[in-house]
């Protein structure tokens, strides 16, 4: 009964694209949908035993998640996105679930997943889709010592390409590492998430708010981007020089983005 659902269309085609980049390693990365309403073949679905949320969700109570099954590899949600996809509703009082169709078996990272969701009601609600995977050029870069902190990476890499910056004013938030699943990472990643579109997990990969799928996946193509041009000019042997401050700041104003990189 999933295939009643058009965004299933989207899950399939964004998880073969990060099978193809390699970005999603066997069942590495996940992703989820909140959606503003369903078919009603679906509302009827009464679904299985509730299972308890690892955190209070208040703001989903009654909401729809689409979200990837745990163990499920991107290769195989991309030929069949109804087996690796359950649809999930949070029950009133935002503090329990049940699936009512698809995988029963939610990624271990649905602690993430749901404190963002919930975050994102507040701040940005147009942004209904979230994604995490695993971009190799980025997660290298979280190995160096001299990017340990988020304002210094960011401000490297969104000066290696001249619309980066436009794109994403406020850069990229980096949290440092956390146990993978935990409620401790979820948390971080909502706090990040309040004021950038895209955090990235040091030692682990990157995850990426949008309206839909591809607009989340877009963010994460451009700091995957930047990050090896990044590599591309050092693995010459020099350093690359970035764009400067005045060539970045012109662009900002002339385009209408100044107010959200200054608050970043």
């Amino acid at each position: 009964m999933l295939n009643l659902l058009p965004e299933l269309k989207e899950i399939s085609r964004i998880s073969g694209w990060l099978a193809q980049w390699q970005w999603s390693e066997a069942a590495g990365g996940n992703l989820s949908i909140r959606l503003d309403d369903i078919p009603s073949e679906l509302k009827d679905l009464t679904g299985g035993t509730p299972q308890s949320l690892p955190l209070a969700t208040p703001k989903l109570a009654e909401s729809y998640l689409l979200v990837s099954g745990s163990g499920t590899r991107a290769r195989d949600i991309a030929e069949d996105p109804a087996a690796g996809t359950g649809l999930y509703r949070v029950l009133p009082g935002g503090q329990s679930y049940v699936c009512l169709a698809g995988n029963n078996r939610p990624t271990s990272e649905l602690p993430s997943h749901l404190a963002i969701h919930h975050t994102l009601l507040d701040t940005r609600p147009a942004h209904r889709a979230v994604i995490h995977t695993h971009p190799p050029n980025i997660i290298a870069l979280t190995h160096l010592p001299e990017f340990q902190d988020g304002r210094q990476l960011s401000d490297t890499l969104f000066r290696m390409q001249s619309e980066a910056r436009l794109i994403l004013p406020e850069g990229a938030a980096l949290l440092p590492y956390h146990l993978p699943g935990s409620l401790e990472l979820g948390l971080a990643s909502a706090e990040a998430v309040r004021h950038h579109f895209v955090a990235l997990w040091r030692l682990h990969g990157a995850l990426a708010t949008g309206e839909t799928l591809s607009q989340a996946v877009d963010y994460l193509e451009i700091v995957d981007k930047a990050a090896r041009i990044y590599w591309t000019v050092t693995s010459s042997g020099r350093q690359p020089t970035g764009m400067t401050d005045e060539d970045i700041h012109s662009a900002l104003k002339k385009f209408g983005r100044w107010e959200r990189f200054k608050r970043s």
